[in-house]
């Protein structure tokens, strides 16, 4: 299913909202991040609303969208979620034990996930592009 994001730029990033969820918030340091977050956002989200039982709305169309006053001087950016509440993957990963373990104490220190922290570290070495030449 595809709803509508709206990109709000503000003085340290981007707010994003969901017309279609408004207690669907979140927020990114600049434009990408925003957006990553927000299918991050929307997913866990939506799965939640299934989990509870509840239907999802349908969509609203971009024109209803762009009608709204809260639309106003905000971009519009679609974002994609399955139905089902399966937009996560589970991947298999090899590290070091070391370094895993200096991730899980690190990640543990500031009360969150191992692989919420590796989600924040990728973000970070996109957006600084650590491998360019």
């Amino acid at each position: 299913m595809k709803y509508m994001a709206l990109l709000n730029k503000e003085k340290h990033g981007f707010g994003v909202t969901f017309p279609d969820f408004p207690d669907c918030t979140t927020f990114g340091a600049d434009e990408e991040e925003a957006v990553d977050m927000a299918h991050e956002a929307l997913a866990m989200f939506v799965e939640l609303q299934i989990e509870s039982g509840m239907d999802l709305p349908d969509p609203m169309s971009k024109q209803d969208v762009l009608a709204l006053p809260e639309t106003k001087n905000k971009k519009i950016v679609t974002i994609e979620v399955s139905k089902d509440g399966t937009d996560f993957e589970a991947v298999e990963l090899t590290l070091h034990r070391y370094l895993l373990e200096r991730i899980e104490k690190y990640a543990d220190n500031y009360g969150v996930a191992p692989a919420d922290f590796l989600a924040v570290a990728a973000r970070e070495a996109m957006r600084r592009d650590v491998f360019k030449e």
